[in-house]
């Protein structure tokens, strides 16, 4: 909820003490949905008024939050019609307050109330790893049946709300790449170990013949020690592998490899 504030406060003020509170959960918050529902209350409770949020599902602007009195039944999801303006404008990107009632003309109505009269902000990120604009949505604020435009000040409360929520989809994207990038790392380390683990495994199994083999001499001694590496090898291999699944970091492994070097036998 929007926080409270003295009844002497300005207006201006208040709305700066919202962006503020959204910007600390930004700061700390990854979760975009979580960030959305309070934004979107933040809206209902200072300005009064209806708002939702539509995000890109497989190549479809969804209405996925929503607050405020809809008379469409908005109990589950609902995809934006492609004919309407709310796609013109996430296309375009740019980001609009329609005050005039016949900037709609020409375009289809998702909801079947067609107020004409709302701002519909594109909401996007840059990606921090391709520095590439990422348009993932956009947030649409009205008055509903009061059929009221949004005022100037509110539709940069607005603006300033949804770089906000950008901001937030962003560091959560750049995380989800992140943990993402690590399981494929620990999956490759993986097969790079069991691919070792196979090649050691002949090569010690072949060496143990050799030494069976053989009636004695160098040729058994030295199957012998062949053996011996081996197993030295593989008992390496599963330590790195302990190390690399409990999580020791790269200055421990280094350390590691000093002390093995300086070792006396």
């Amino acid at each position: 909820m929007a926080k409270k504030l003295d009844s002497s406060t300005t207006e201006w003020e208040k709305r700066y003490a919202d962006l503020v509170e959204i910007a600390r959960l930004v700061s700390w918050c990854i979760d975009r949905d979580m960030l959305v529902r309070e934004s979107l209350r933040q809206i209902q409770d200072r300005l009064g008024k209806r708002a939702r949020c539509c995000f890109l599902e497989d190549g479809d602007l969804v209405i996925t939050h929503w607050v405020g009195e809809h008379k469409d039944d908005l109990t589950e999801k609902r995809r934006c019609l492609k004919e309407s303006i709310v796609w013109d404008v996430f296309k375009k990107g740019v980001a609009v307050n329609l005050t005039d009632r016949s900037s709609t003309d020409g375009f289809e109505h998702t909801l079947r109330e067609q107020v004409k009269n709302k701002a519909i902000i594109p909401l996007d990120y840059v990606d921090a790893l391709t520095q590439q604009e990422k348009r993932f949505g956009v947030l649409i604020v009205d008055s509903g049946s009061g059929q009221a435009p949004v005022s100037e000040a509110d539709f940069e409360y607005l603006q300033t709300l949804g770089d906000l929520i950008g901001e937030a989809a962003g560091r959560g994207e750049l995380v989800r790449q992140l943990i993402a990038s690590y399981e494929r790392r620990d999956e490759m380390v993986k097969d790079v170990a069991h691919s070792f683990r196979n090649r050691l495994t002949a090569i010690g199994g072949f060496a143990k013949r050799i030494a069976r083999l053989s009636q004695g001499g160098d040729l058994r001694r030295h199957g012998e020690l062949v053996a011996r590496e081996v197993e030295k090898l593989e008992k390496e291999l599963s330590r790195l592998e302990h190390m690399w699944e409990t999580g020791v970091d790269h200055r421990t492994l280094a350390c590691w490899k000093v002390q093995k070097r300086t070792k006396k036998p």
